[in-house]
């Protein structure tokens, strides 16, 4: 990205950048590339440093943004309204030089410790549960990934895509990315998905493609997406978690029938972004699969049947801390997904499971150990993800915190709708026979008790 963003310097593409779809304005290529050089001045510095960017769906967080990376220096990306307490701590930790609130850039002392000179972006993997864990991006993953997602969607200049997710997050960050490297426009706007004034701007804005997780096509099929009038719309794209094969089905009909496509996506934040990707066509007849690799990438099987990605988008590695950011390539292109997989006689895959107890809901990616271990002081609990929902089993025992208790502390640390919460009781929380608990059992016992 950051030769993409020398590139406007010197020869902006002709069509629109940025356009804030809230208060109907825009920036051309040459107008971003003024901003961004403006901005990048105030992080001249003798050495690579890092920045923490707060994001948020604006101009000033996407100058921000692509003028640390202009700077040669890593950027930490954040959510712009996540607890100032969160925040403070992940900057304790990580010890940037500058932080990029909005339009102002805040100069601190920093840390002696030397950032890597191929380190580009640091992307949360599991914070939603106050994890300082992040994964750690080159220059080489952001341009790889985004040139791949280019390629298999064919994104050209004359694509206008609704900036639908969080910058923070690698999907939503995955839109932005491959689109300015495509000379493509991306619409900026604060406005909810649920709110009919989002689809008239995506209508009078012209938009051609919307990016979604699974509980945002839950909720275009609630509010009737099929009846809405966007002419201009022929792309959408899904990931952030398996989408039931019905909703797929639905969804891929929906836009033949429209003469546009849903294209179904797989990926992991170790990965920059995408992974593999299914043609528009087999979603009609293989809804349940994830495809096969994006350009340039390959995917294996190991002998337990977990998913095995290689290519060039795999992460350096993952980073606790300053110190780690001195580190280079630990993974050496090839990325254990920690998903169950089988795969077809066309070479098409399917995700069948996870080795790992790691749950993905609403665009989030959540470590059920961790979130057990938060709540474990105030109840006998086990939690999984049971029918796309984060479920907490709950055994009786003294002063127990209520089932709303429990939901209250999740939602306080995990944000996700109330309605993928649920609190079961159960009689006990079965156990293995060395102890640890059986989660087999208990989403069987779960699952018996719905049938």
């Amino acid at each position: 990205m950051r030769q993409a963003i020398l590139g406007w310097l010197d020869d902006p593409p002709p069509t629109p950048a940025l356009v804030d779809a809230d208060a109907d304005r825009s920036w051309s290529y040459a107008q971003l590339a003024d901003r961004v050089r403006h901005r990048a001045t105030a992080l001249a510095t003798g050495r690579k440093a890092l920045a923490v960017c707060l994001a948020r769906p604006d101009i000033d967080s996407v100058t921000g943004y692509l003028a640390a990376l202009a700077a040669d220096h890593a950027v930490l990306l954040l959510d712009g309204t996540a607890d100032p307490a969160a925040v403070d701590a992940i900057i304790r930790a990580y010890r940037p030089e500058f932080v990029l609130d909005g339009d102002r850039t805040v100069p601190l002392e920093g840390a002696a410790d030397p950032v890597h000179r191929d380190l580009a972006v640091l992307l949360c993997t599991s914070g939603s549960t106050g994890s300082p864990k992040f994964v750690r991006l080159s220059t080489g993953n952001l341009d790889t990934n985004a040139a791949q997602i280019v390629s298999f969607l064919g994104i050209g200049p004359h694509e206008r895509a609704v900036q639908s997710l969080p910058l923070h997050y690698s999907y939503g960050l995955s839109v932005l990315n491959s689109h300015l490297l495509a000379g493509a426009s991306v619409l900026l706007t604060r406005s909810s998905l649920v709110r009919k004034g989002f689809w008239d701007t995506l209508r009078h804005t012209g938009c051609t493609s919307f990016a979604g997780v699974p509980s945002a096509y839950t909720i275009l099929e609630r509010t009737g997406f099929e009846r809405r009038d966007l002419p201009a719309l022929t792309t959408l794209t899904q990931a952030g978690g398996r989408m039931a094969p019905e909703t797929v089905l639905r969804f891929a009909r929906t836009m033949r029938d429209r003469g546009g496509r849903l294209v179904v996506m797989y990926g992991q934040t170790e990965a920059t972004a995408r992974i593999a990707y299914l043609p528009p066509d087999r979603a009609l007849d293989k809804p349940d699969r994830i495809g096969g690799p994006v350009p340039g990438g390959a995917l294996s099987l190991a002998d337990d049947g977990e998913l095995i990605y290689t290519g060039p988008n795999v992460m350096l590695g993952y980073a606790r801390g300053r110190a780690d950011l001195a580190r280079g390539d630990d993974m050496g292109g090839r990325l254990p997904t920690g998903d169950l997989a089988r795969v077809d006689d066309e070479g098409l895959f399917t995700i069948v499971g996870r080795k790992r107890r790691v749950a993905k809901l609403c665009g989030q990616r959540i470590n059920l150990d961790e979130l057990e271990s938060l709540l474990a002081v105030h109840a006998t609990v086990a939690t999984l993800e049971l029918d796309e929902k984060l479920v907490i089993a709950r055994a009786p025992g003294a002063g127990a915190a209520t089932a709303g208790d429990l939901a209250r502390i999740v939602r306080e640390r995990i944000r996700i709708p109330t309605r993928f919460i649920r609190v079961r009781d159960v009689e006990s929380i079965p156990r293995t026979t060395s102890g640890k608990t059986d989660y087999a059992h208990l989403e069987d016992e779960l699952s018996a008790d719905d049938a």
